[in-house]
């Protein structure tokens, strides 16, 4: 989506009249998620005004990196547009109509998604952004042509030269394994040995991982009956 130029400036008061659709479940701890339409256009504001005042400041920082993430993105498709400030506690981006990505959407055409995907990710890389949470259905979103569009950039990283020469492909690789999460879950038959066995090589080093917990619903033992072919 290209947003028009020249926006105009949102406030808070044009926000609290217009309503909207919160699309967040109820936490204390992130950002509140609404749908609006505001100056004729749909938009979705993320909101940390609502939160406890101890937790805001943290709450506020986190906000800001997303932010720098989505400026970061401008031009770049299949991404939010970052909009403007509401206010220190909110910002806006465009709205990207579509759902959240389900078993059926992808096997519709389960080649072309997933490198739609893969493309998307080296995109948003050659801007110095990394996602990082690819892995969770409800960040992708499947428009009516059903191809990927990428959500949520709240857990998103950005590196300059000096991290970008020590990570840069440690944290292309975490969003490159999220196409072949949904392949061997999903579209086995379509990945090809290298793949394969790169996903294999991920699987062993996300066991690992003690921030959020493992799941294997089956997409193991699929990647290797392709390896072993």
């Amino acid at each position: 989506m290209t947003l028009p130029h020249n926006l105009p400036a949102f406030t808070r008061q044009q926000f609290a009249q217009a309503g909207g659709r919160r699309l967040s479940r109820n936490s204390p701890l992130k950002p509140q998620v609404w749908e609006v339409e505001m100056q004729g256009m749909r938009w979705i504001v993320k909101d940390v005004a609502a939160l406890s005042p101890g937790w805001r400041p943290l709450a506020r920082y986190l906000l800001r990196r997303e932010r720098r993430a989505l400026r970061r993105l401008a031009g770049v498709v299949r991404v939010p547009q970052w909009a403007g400030d509401l206010d220190k506690n909110a910002f806006l981006c465009s709205f990207l109509p579509g759902t959240p990505l389900t078993k059926e959407q992808f096997q519709e055409n389960p080649r072309a998604f997933a490198d739609a995907l893969t493309h998307i990710g080296q995109a948003i890389h050659q801007r110095g952004v990394f996602h990082l949470d690819l892995r969770q259905r409800q960040n992708i979103f499947v428009d009516a042509d059903g191809l990927p569009q990428v959500v949520d950039f709240g857990a998103s990283l950005i590196l300059g030269p000096l991290s970008g020469f020590f990570f840069r492909r440690l944290f292309s690789w975490v969003d490159d394994q999220a196409s072949l999460k949904y392949l061997s879950r999903w579209a086995p038959d379509e990945m090809t040995l290298e793949e394969a066995k790169s996903f294999l090589r991920g699987q062993r080093w996300r066991r690992l991982w003690f921030v959020s917990s493992h799941h294997d619903d089956g997409e193991h033992a699929a990647a290797k009956r392709q390896a072993e072919k």
